[in-house]
């Protein structure tokens, strides 16, 4: 029964691949897993990701677990996630991401909020199921309702780097608590041009936070 039970929570092939798991694997085959696109963003604080924040001297380091391409792996576990409701994904990208983030400090963990015309829509927050995985294992405490997403944007896919930033502008409420003196992992999924993290990052600096770190799952290269 309790193999049943696992049956119904975890897929019995590999979501990249489609080689039958062992009871010991979660989604991917260690195959699989071992040839992930991993980037060295947690290596290298001066790396491409972090470049495009700097703008922002409050924002600390940037990172991604992975690079995402068309057709790869990393587009295939969040499609899983997204649209195929498997949360459990999210959970586990979450714990692996945790392992890559340097020891630092985190007051708190904030998701990169959905608006609510997609929370109805998808039922959950596909970055919050990655940051709860995340908070657990940096012992942090996580808040999914300081800062919400008050404007709903289409598609940003055609659209250029300065256009996507200019499609974000305000798009997030003001946060209403003083956060001085707080240090804070932002978590997001995907991140492209950075546009989405920007905005939430200038909100999160006027109410005065003392350091942003930022981590996804995955980025383009």
């Amino acid at each position: 029964m309790f193999r049943d039970f696992i049956s119904l929570i975890f897929p019995q092939n590999c979501i990249n691949c489609q080689q039958s798991l062992n009871s010991e694997e979660k989604f991917l085959c260690i195959s699989c897993k071992i040839d992930l696109p991993f980037t060295i963003d947690f290596e290298n604080k001066e790396n491409d990701l972090f470049k495009k924040f700097s703008f922002e001297s409050k924002i600390k380091s940037a990172g991604a677990y992975m690079y995402f391409y068309h057709g790869g792996v990393a587009q295939k576990l969040l499609y899983h996630l997204k649209y195929h409701g498997k949360k459990e994904i999210g959970f586990i990208l979450g714990k692996w991401l945790a392992l890559r983030l340097s020891q630092n400090r985190y007051d708190l963990v904030i998701p990169v909020p959905l608006h609510k015309s997609k929370m109805r829509k998808r039922t959950f927050n596909q970055s919050a199921e990655i940051a709860l995985g995340v908070a657990e294992d940096v012992n942090a405490e996580i808040n999914t309702e300081l800062i919400e997403r008050i404007i709903s944007t289409k598609s940003q896919t055609r659209k250029s780097k300065v256009e996507r930033w200019a499609n974000m502008q305000n798009v997030y409420s003001k946060i209403g608590a003083d956060l001085s003196g707080k240090s804070i992992l932002v978590v997001d999924d995907v991140i492209t041009t950075g546009a989405t993290v920007g905005m939430l990052c200038e909100r999160l600096v006027e109410a005065n936070v003392e350091s942003i770190h930022i981590a996804a799952v995955a980025r383009g290269k």
